[in-house]
Protein backbone atom coordinates (compact mmCIF):
# COMPACT_ATOMS: atom_id res chain seq x y z
CA UNK A 1 0.00 0.00 0.00
CA UNK A 2 1.26 3.51 -0.68
CA UNK A 3 0.80 4.91 2.94
CA UNK A 4 1.91 1.66 5.14
CA UNK A 5 4.82 2.37 7.36
CA UNK A 6 7.78 -0.68 6.70
CA UNK A 7 7.12 -1.71 10.08
CA UNK A 8 5.07 -1.49 13.34
CA UNK A 9 5.44 -0.99 16.65
CA UNK A 10 4.36 0.99 19.94
CA UNK A 11 6.41 4.09 18.92
CA UNK A 12 4.77 4.32 15.60
CA UNK A 13 3.70 7.59 14.46
CA UNK A 14 5.93 9.92 17.02
CA UNK A 15 8.85 9.70 14.92
CA UNK A 16 8.10 7.76 11.40
CA UNK A 17 7.77 9.41 8.63
CA UNK A 18 9.10 12.47 8.77
CA UNK A 19 7.47 15.65 7.66
CA UNK A 20 8.89 15.99 3.96
CA UNK A 21 7.22 12.31 3.80
CA UNK A 22 3.98 13.49 5.08
CA UNK A 23 3.73 16.31 3.03
CA UNK A 24 4.58 14.40 0.07
CA UNK A 25 1.60 12.29 0.94
CA UNK A 26 -1.07 14.93 1.17
CA UNK A 27 0.65 16.51 -2.29
CA UNK A 28 -0.29 13.13 -3.71
CA UNK A 29 -4.16 13.32 -2.51
CA UNK A 30 -4.65 17.23 -2.86
CA UNK A 31 -6.44 16.45 -6.85
CA UNK A 32 -8.40 13.89 -4.98
CA UNK A 33 -9.23 15.90 -2.05
CA UNK A 34 -10.51 18.95 -4.39
CA UNK A 35 -12.41 16.76 -6.13
CA UNK A 36 -13.86 15.55 -3.27
CA UNK A 37 -15.16 18.88 -2.01
CA UNK A 38 -16.71 20.08 -5.34
CA UNK A 39 -18.39 16.66 -5.68
CA UNK A 40 -20.16 17.21 -2.38
CA UNK A 41 -20.68 21.07 -2.99
CA UNK A 42 -21.97 20.56 -6.28
CA UNK A 43 -24.33 17.84 -5.51
CA UNK A 44 -25.89 20.02 -2.53
CA UNK A 45 -26.54 22.47 -5.07
CA UNK A 46 -28.27 20.10 -7.40
CA UNK A 47 -30.48 19.13 -4.36
CA UNK A 48 -28.93 16.27 -4.24
CA UNK A 49 -27.73 16.78 -0.45
CA UNK A 50 -25.39 13.18 0.77
CA UNK A 51 -28.28 13.88 3.66
CA UNK A 52 -31.60 15.27 3.55
CA UNK A 53 -31.61 17.01 6.35
CA UNK A 54 -28.16 18.90 5.60
CA UNK A 55 -28.37 22.42 4.82
CA UNK A 56 -25.67 24.32 3.18
CA UNK A 57 -23.63 24.84 6.07
CA UNK A 58 -24.22 21.56 7.10
CA UNK A 59 -22.90 20.25 3.78
CA UNK A 60 -20.05 22.75 3.21
CA UNK A 61 -18.55 21.91 6.65
CA UNK A 62 -18.61 17.72 6.09
CA UNK A 63 -17.65 18.72 2.12
CA UNK A 64 -14.15 20.64 3.96
CA UNK A 65 -13.56 17.65 6.41
CA UNK A 66 -14.05 15.32 3.90
CA UNK A 67 -11.41 16.97 1.77
CA UNK A 68 -9.31 17.38 5.03
CA UNK A 69 -9.71 13.50 5.41
CA UNK A 70 -8.75 12.33 1.70
CA UNK A 71 -5.59 14.76 1.94
CA UNK A 72 -4.48 13.41 5.53
CA UNK A 73 -5.16 9.30 4.55
CA UNK A 74 -2.06 8.86 4.79
CA UNK A 75 -0.29 11.34 7.68
CA UNK A 76 1.55 10.14 10.57
CA UNK A 77 0.35 10.93 14.18
CA UNK A 78 3.07 13.59 14.54
CA UNK A 79 2.06 15.37 11.25
CA UNK A 80 -1.64 15.13 13.03
CA UNK A 81 -0.90 16.32 16.09
CA UNK A 82 0.64 19.36 14.16
CA UNK A 83 -2.18 19.83 12.51
CA UNK A 84 -4.73 19.34 15.46
CA UNK A 85 -3.05 22.25 17.12
CA UNK A 86 -3.43 24.70 14.49
CA UNK A 87 -6.91 25.92 16.15
CA UNK A 88 -5.16 26.70 19.12
CA UNK A 89 -2.56 28.26 17.74
CA UNK A 90 -5.07 30.62 15.42
CA UNK A 91 -6.81 31.90 18.54
CA UNK A 92 -6.61 35.08 19.79
CA UNK A 93 -8.06 35.32 22.78
CA UNK A 94 -7.40 33.76 25.88
CA UNK A 95 -8.74 36.17 28.66
CA UNK A 96 -11.49 33.55 29.80
CA UNK A 97 -8.29 30.87 30.12
CA UNK A 98 -6.59 30.32 33.28
CA UNK A 99 -3.53 27.45 33.79
CA UNK A 100 -3.32 25.62 36.44
CA UNK A 101 -0.87 22.53 36.22
CA UNK A 102 -1.15 20.61 39.37
CA UNK A 103 1.01 17.96 41.56
CA UNK A 104 0.75 14.47 41.02
CA UNK A 105 0.70 12.42 43.90
CA UNK A 106 0.20 8.80 45.22
CA UNK A 107 -3.46 8.04 46.14
CA UNK A 108 -3.11 4.50 47.48
CA UNK A 109 -5.61 3.84 43.98
CA UNK A 110 -6.91 0.00 43.63
CA UNK A 111 -6.70 -2.23 40.68
CA UNK A 112 -5.53 -1.63 37.83
CA UNK A 113 -4.39 2.08 38.59
CA UNK A 114 -2.17 0.46 41.74
CA UNK A 115 0.71 -0.09 39.12
CA UNK A 116 0.59 3.84 37.59
CA UNK A 117 0.06 5.00 41.30
CA UNK A 118 2.96 3.71 43.09
CA UNK A 119 5.50 4.92 40.72
CA UNK A 120 4.46 8.63 41.17
CA UNK A 121 6.70 10.53 43.70
CA UNK A 122 5.11 14.01 43.52
CA UNK A 123 7.38 15.61 40.75
CA UNK A 124 5.24 14.81 37.57
CA UNK A 125 2.71 17.86 36.77
CA UNK A 126 -0.47 17.59 34.50
CA UNK A 127 -1.15 20.64 33.14
CA UNK A 128 -4.88 22.21 33.35
CA UNK A 129 -7.15 24.84 32.89
CA UNK A 130 -10.08 26.69 33.67
CA UNK A 131 -12.66 28.11 31.46
CA UNK A 132 -14.25 30.83 33.34
CA UNK A 133 -17.70 31.95 33.13
CA UNK A 134 -18.09 36.14 33.67
CA UNK A 135 -17.57 36.68 37.64
CA UNK A 136 -20.22 38.53 38.86
CA UNK A 137 -19.92 41.42 40.85
CA UNK A 138 -20.34 40.06 44.81
CA UNK A 139 -19.18 40.52 48.46
CA UNK A 140 -16.20 38.65 49.80
CA UNK A 141 -17.98 37.21 52.06
CA UNK A 142 -20.45 36.06 49.33
CA UNK A 143 -17.34 34.38 47.13
CA UNK A 144 -16.43 32.59 50.05
CA UNK A 145 -20.58 30.86 50.58
CA UNK A 146 -20.47 30.41 46.86
CA UNK A 147 -16.95 28.49 46.80
CA UNK A 148 -18.56 25.41 49.37
CA UNK A 149 -21.42 25.30 46.90
CA UNK A 150 -19.98 25.98 43.33
CA UNK A 151 -20.83 23.67 40.47
CA UNK A 152 -18.06 23.10 38.31
CA UNK A 153 -17.46 20.71 34.97
CA UNK A 154 -14.42 18.32 34.56
CA UNK A 155 -14.39 17.86 30.80
CA UNK A 156 -12.09 15.01 29.09
CA UNK A 157 -11.38 15.68 25.62
CA UNK A 158 -10.95 13.88 22.94
CA UNK A 159 -8.67 13.35 20.40
CA UNK A 160 -8.07 8.80 19.95
CA UNK A 161 -6.10 8.92 22.96
CA UNK A 162 -3.33 9.55 20.77
CA UNK A 163 -3.87 13.98 20.16
CA UNK A 164 -5.04 16.84 21.74
CA UNK A 165 -8.19 17.65 19.30
CA UNK A 166 -7.96 21.74 20.11
CA UNK A 167 -10.74 22.89 17.71
CA UNK A 168 -13.17 20.50 19.87
CA UNK A 169 -11.59 21.51 23.33
CA UNK A 170 -11.69 25.34 22.83
CA UNK A 171 -15.68 25.03 21.02
CA UNK A 172 -16.76 23.00 23.86
CA UNK A 173 -15.38 24.47 26.99
CA UNK A 174 -16.53 28.00 25.69
CA UNK A 175 -19.93 26.64 24.88
CA UNK A 176 -20.00 24.80 28.18
CA UNK A 177 -19.50 27.80 30.28
CA UNK A 178 -21.69 30.01 28.46
CA UNK A 179 -24.62 27.23 28.18
CA UNK A 180 -24.59 26.01 32.31
CA UNK A 181 -23.03 29.23 33.11
CA UNK A 182 -20.16 26.86 35.13
CA UNK A 183 -16.97 27.04 35.27
CA UNK A 184 -15.32 24.19 33.20
CA UNK A 185 -11.39 22.38 34.19
CA UNK A 186 -9.71 20.72 31.20
CA UNK A 187 -6.98 18.27 31.35
CA UNK A 188 -3.75 17.29 29.27
CA UNK A 189 -3.89 13.82 30.14
CA UNK A 190 -0.53 11.59 29.12
CA UNK A 191 -1.45 10.69 25.51
CA UNK A 192 -0.41 7.59 23.71
CA UNK A 193 1.61 5.72 22.20
CA UNK A 194 3.81 7.22 24.20
CA UNK A 195 1.86 6.87 27.44
CA UNK A 196 -0.48 3.34 27.13
CA UNK A 197 -3.53 2.34 29.03
CA UNK A 198 -4.35 2.92 31.64
CA UNK A 199 -2.66 6.22 31.81
CA UNK A 200 -5.21 8.55 30.49
CA UNK A 201 -7.44 7.14 33.07
CA UNK A 202 -5.17 7.54 36.05
CA UNK A 203 -4.99 10.85 35.06
CA UNK A 204 -8.43 11.50 34.43
CA UNK A 205 -9.10 10.11 38.21
CA UNK A 206 -6.08 12.52 39.78
CA UNK A 207 -7.76 15.44 38.03
CA UNK A 208 -11.03 14.19 39.37
CA UNK A 209 -9.62 13.94 43.04
CA UNK A 210 -7.68 17.15 42.66
CA UNK A 211 -11.00 18.90 42.27
CA UNK A 212 -12.08 17.04 45.77
CA UNK A 213 -9.18 17.51 47.93
CA UNK A 214 -7.11 20.50 46.69
CA UNK A 215 -10.22 23.27 45.25
CA UNK A 216 -12.67 21.54 48.07
CA UNK A 217 -15.36 20.89 44.89
CA UNK A 218 -18.38 18.11 46.65
CA UNK A 219 -18.33 15.14 44.28
CA UNK A 220 -22.34 16.07 44.06
CA UNK A 221 -21.08 19.44 42.83
CA UNK A 222 -18.90 18.14 39.81
CA UNK A 223 -20.21 17.31 36.05
CA UNK A 224 -18.05 14.83 34.01
CA UNK A 225 -18.45 15.81 30.64
CA UNK A 226 -16.18 14.25 27.73
CA UNK A 227 -16.48 13.75 23.77
CA UNK A 228 -15.29 10.98 21.67
CA UNK A 229 -12.31 9.12 23.08
CA UNK A 230 -12.88 11.50 26.33
CA UNK A 231 -16.44 10.62 26.40
CA UNK A 232 -15.46 6.77 26.59
CA UNK A 233 -12.84 8.26 29.33
CA UNK A 234 -15.54 9.87 31.28
CA UNK A 235 -17.36 6.53 31.51
CA UNK A 236 -14.18 4.54 32.37
CA UNK A 237 -14.10 6.98 34.98
CA UNK A 238 -17.43 6.60 36.16
CA UNK A 239 -17.06 2.57 36.10
CA UNK A 240 -13.50 2.57 38.16
CA UNK A 241 -15.08 5.02 40.95
CA UNK A 242 -17.94 2.50 41.30
CA UNK A 243 -15.96 -0.30 41.37
CA UNK A 244 -14.05 0.87 44.04
CA UNK A 245 -16.71 2.65 46.01
CA UNK A 246 -15.26 6.31 45.24
CA UNK A 247 -17.91 9.12 45.40
CA UNK A 248 -19.31 9.48 42.27
CA UNK A 249 -19.81 12.97 40.39
CA UNK A 250 -23.50 14.67 40.47
CA UNK A 251 -24.13 13.39 36.00
CA UNK A 252 -21.96 13.05 33.58
CA UNK A 253 -22.57 13.65 29.58
CA UNK A 254 -21.05 11.80 27.00
CA UNK A 255 -20.64 12.93 23.58
CA UNK A 256 -20.38 10.91 20.81
CA UNK A 257 -18.76 8.58 23.19
CA UNK A 258 -16.00 6.23 21.68
CA UNK A 259 -17.25 2.97 24.12
CA UNK A 260 -15.66 0.29 21.54
CA UNK A 261 -12.01 -0.11 20.58
CA UNK A 262 -12.68 -2.98 18.59
CA UNK A 263 -13.74 -1.22 15.99
CA UNK A 264 -16.46 -3.89 15.65
CA UNK A 265 -19.72 -2.31 14.44
CA UNK A 266 -20.67 -1.69 10.84
CA UNK A 267 -21.39 1.86 11.10
CA UNK A 268 -17.42 2.08 10.90
CA UNK A 269 -18.30 1.24 7.32
CA UNK A 270 -21.84 2.13 6.21
CA UNK A 271 -21.19 6.00 7.55
CA UNK A 272 -18.11 6.71 6.54
CA UNK A 273 -19.18 7.98 3.05
CA UNK A 274 -21.46 10.97 5.48
CA UNK A 275 -19.07 11.29 8.65
CA UNK A 276 -15.83 12.93 8.35
CA UNK A 277 -13.86 10.90 11.16
CA UNK A 278 -11.04 8.60 9.09
CA UNK A 279 -11.94 4.91 8.28
CA UNK A 280 -11.45 1.87 10.22
CA UNK A 281 -8.03 0.78 10.16
CA UNK A 282 -6.74 -2.23 10.12
CA UNK A 283 -4.09 -3.35 12.37
CA UNK A 284 -1.03 -2.12 10.09
CA UNK A 285 -2.39 0.84 9.30
CA UNK A 286 0.10 4.26 10.01
CA UNK A 287 -2.53 5.68 12.04
CA UNK A 288 -4.70 3.48 14.63
CA UNK A 289 -5.47 5.15 17.52
CA UNK A 290 -7.08 1.78 19.68
CA UNK A 291 -3.14 0.39 18.63
CA UNK A 292 -1.55 3.21 19.79
CA UNK A 293 -3.45 3.36 22.53
CA UNK A 294 -3.34 0.03 24.10
CA UNK A 295 -0.74 -1.50 22.54
CA UNK A 296 0.66 -3.97 19.59
CA UNK A 297 1.05 -6.55 21.29
CA UNK A 298 -1.98 -6.41 24.22
CA UNK A 299 -4.45 -4.73 21.74
CA UNK A 300 -6.54 -8.46 21.50
CA UNK A 301 -6.04 -9.08 25.01
CA UNK A 302 -7.11 -5.33 26.48
CA UNK A 303 -9.36 -4.45 23.39
CA UNK A 304 -12.29 -5.12 25.52
CA UNK A 305 -11.29 -4.36 29.45
CA UNK A 306 -14.01 -2.27 30.21
CA UNK A 307 -12.02 0.74 31.32
CA UNK A 308 -10.83 0.70 27.60
CA UNK A 309 -13.88 0.21 26.06
CA UNK A 310 -16.72 0.74 28.67
CA UNK A 311 -19.45 -0.92 26.34
CA UNK A 312 -18.18 -4.40 27.48
CA UNK A 313 -18.74 -3.71 31.27
CA UNK A 314 -20.77 -6.19 33.23
CA UNK A 315 -23.29 -3.22 34.18
CA UNK A 316 -24.14 -0.19 34.59
CA UNK A 317 -25.97 0.08 37.91
CA UNK A 318 -25.04 1.89 40.40
CA UNK A 319 -24.01 4.98 38.64
CA UNK A 320 -24.81 8.46 38.43
CA UNK A 321 -27.63 10.00 35.99
CA UNK A 322 -26.00 9.87 32.39
CA UNK A 323 -26.99 11.89 28.80
CA UNK A 324 -25.36 10.68 25.75
CA UNK A 325 -25.75 12.39 22.37
CA UNK A 326 -24.75 11.29 19.19
CA UNK A 327 -25.34 11.94 15.63
CA UNK A 328 -27.96 9.42 13.20
CA UNK A 329 -24.78 9.01 10.65
CA UNK A 330 -21.57 9.16 12.83
CA UNK A 331 -19.22 6.31 12.21
CA UNK A 332 -19.56 5.27 15.89
CA UNK A 333 -23.83 5.41 15.78
CA UNK A 334 -24.35 1.64 16.46
CA UNK A 335 -21.59 0.81 19.16
CA UNK A 336 -23.14 4.01 21.18
CA UNK A 337 -26.43 2.28 19.99
CA UNK A 338 -25.39 -1.20 21.69
CA UNK A 339 -23.99 1.19 24.77
CA UNK A 340 -27.27 2.77 25.45
CA UNK A 341 -29.32 -0.42 24.73
CA UNK A 342 -27.28 -2.01 28.03
CA UNK A 343 -28.98 0.33 30.13
CA UNK A 344 -32.22 -0.73 29.73
CA UNK A 345 -31.73 -3.35 32.68
CA UNK A 346 -29.68 -1.59 34.74
CA UNK A 347 -30.89 -1.11 38.71
CA UNK A 348 -31.60 2.74 39.88
CA UNK A 349 -29.98 4.32 36.58
CA UNK A 350 -30.93 6.99 34.96
CA UNK A 351 -30.27 7.78 31.92
CA UNK A 352 -31.27 9.33 28.31
CA UNK A 353 -29.68 8.96 25.10
CA UNK A 354 -30.30 11.86 22.08
CA UNK A 355 -29.33 10.76 18.77
CA UNK A 356 -29.80 13.87 16.22
CA UNK A 357 -30.94 12.74 12.55
CA UNK A 358 -28.30 13.37 9.99
CA UNK A 359 -25.77 14.77 12.02
CA UNK A 360 -22.05 13.80 12.37
CA UNK A 361 -19.25 13.13 15.42
CA UNK A 362 -18.79 15.68 18.01
CA UNK A 363 -21.79 17.74 15.67
CA UNK A 364 -22.05 19.87 19.38
CA UNK A 365 -18.96 21.74 18.31
CA UNK A 366 -19.90 22.77 15.02
CA UNK A 367 -22.24 26.16 14.43
CA UNK A 368 -25.34 23.73 12.75
CA UNK A 369 -29.03 24.55 14.14
CA UNK A 370 -29.23 21.04 15.78
CA UNK A 371 -26.06 21.56 17.81
CA UNK A 372 -27.90 24.63 19.48
CA UNK A 373 -30.83 22.41 20.43
CA UNK A 374 -28.62 19.75 21.61
CA UNK A 375 -26.61 22.47 23.69
CA UNK A 376 -29.90 23.09 25.14
CA UNK A 377 -30.71 19.80 26.02
CA UNK A 378 -27.44 19.41 27.99
CA UNK A 379 -28.29 22.65 29.71
CA UNK A 380 -31.96 21.34 30.42
CA UNK A 381 -30.23 17.63 31.64
CA UNK A 382 -28.04 19.13 34.19
CA UNK A 383 -29.34 22.15 35.60
CA UNK A 384 -33.19 20.51 35.75
CA UNK A 385 -33.99 16.82 34.36
CA UNK A 386 -31.29 15.42 37.06
CA UNK A 387 -32.96 17.14 39.87
CA UNK A 388 -36.59 15.69 39.19
CA UNK A 389 -37.97 12.88 40.48
CA UNK A 390 -40.98 12.51 38.05
CA UNK A 391 -38.29 12.20 35.00
CA UNK A 392 -37.19 9.02 36.81
CA UNK A 393 -40.64 7.44 35.62
CA UNK A 394 -40.94 9.01 32.16
CA UNK A 395 -40.24 9.03 28.91
CA UNK A 396 -39.57 12.49 27.89
CA UNK A 397 -40.37 13.46 23.91
CA UNK A 398 -37.98 15.95 22.08
CA UNK A 399 -38.74 18.73 20.35
CA UNK A 400 -37.28 18.40 17.24
CA UNK A 401 -38.06 15.89 14.69
CA UNK A 402 -33.91 15.64 14.07
CA UNK A 403 -33.47 13.31 16.79
CA UNK A 404 -34.82 10.84 19.48
CA UNK A 405 -34.53 9.96 22.53
CA UNK A 406 -34.85 7.32 25.03
CA UNK A 407 -35.17 7.74 28.49
CA UNK A 408 -34.22 4.22 31.04
CA UNK A 409 -34.47 3.12 34.58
Amino acid sequence: MFCQPPSINDKEGTDYPSIWWDLWQILYYVPISVGVFFMDVYKHLIRQPKRPTWDALTAVTVALLHALRSSLRCASLAFWRKIMILPKLLRQDESTYVACPFLVFKLNLPGILEEFDAAEDGTRVIEAQWNLPPPPLITQTQKQQKAAQEKVILYLQGGGYCFYDHFCYLSYTERFTRYMNRSVFSISYRLAPETKFPGALYDAVQAYFHLIYDYGIKPHNITVIGDSAGGGLAMSLLIYLRDHQYPLPETSVLLSPWVDLTYGHPSWVEAEIFDYLPCRPNMSAIMNPARFYLGTDTYHGLSRHPYASPLFADHFSHLPPILIQSGGCETMKDEVRSFAAKFEDCDAAIFKHEEYEDMVHDFQAFDFDQSHSALLSIQKWILHDIHDPHQHHETPSFSSSSSSSSFYQ
